[in-house]
């Protein structure tokens, strides 16, 4: 899919919301690069782009994805086999990003569990007193990086999980809706 290209609809009734793409041919949804099968081959950063800003225009209860061919190249095998990699790729990366969300937060927690413990060793280290050098070397070294550790882990936690909370989104929408090809004129 050209930039020029690039053009989409939403449209809704009473009932459902549908997003619709214009296509040039088939291989606009996948990768220029992948020669593989279409069961197999890798969809275009092109194609998920203009999918995910027709998205975020209606982003209440889209029910409908069609993606409209020109009626002179529309091969009903192929959208057969299109439909099934779509659905499959969608409901795959919305659970790729339950599990990035998982481990973004356990991370974070970590990090911020971590930090904790160096503040209170650090604590206790200036609660000692000590006149010995290596004490307060040690001092130096737990007090900054506890305080380093307890923010990134918070910032982890929370700015990360946030922008995986996008993507989220994005594919539970698109793992629920009905894909379906219509033709238009060229």
């Amino acid at each position: 899919m050209k930039k020029s290209d690039s053009k989409y609809s939403a449209a809704s009734d009473t009932n459902s919301v549908r997003i619709s793409l214009w296509l040039d041919s088939y291989d606009d949804i996948f990768s220029d690069f992948d020669p593989r099968p279409i069961q197999e081959r890798r969809l275009s950063d092109d194609f998920i782009y203009e999918a995910r800003k027709a998205c975020k225009e209606k982003s209440m209860g889209i029910q409908y994805f069609k993606l409209l061919i020109p009626d002179a190249i529309r091969n009903k095998e192929d959208e057969k086999q299109i439909i099934i990699r779509l659905n499959g790729y969608f409901r795959n990366s919305y659970l790729l990003q339950l599990t990035k969300i998982k481990e973004v937060k356990r991370s974070g927690i970590y990090f911020s569990l971590i930090g904790i413990a160096l503040m209170l060793i650090a604590g206790y280290i200036s609660f000692l007193k000590s006149d010995k050098y290596y004490i307060h070397m040690l001092l130096v070294l737990f007090e900054p990086s506890g305080w380093f550790m307890l923010w990134a882990g918070l910032d982890h936690f929370i700015y990360s999980v946030k922008k995986i909370n996008e993507d989220l989104k994005f594919y539970s929408t698109l793992s629920k809706v009905h894909i379906d090809f219509a033709s238009y004129q060229d």
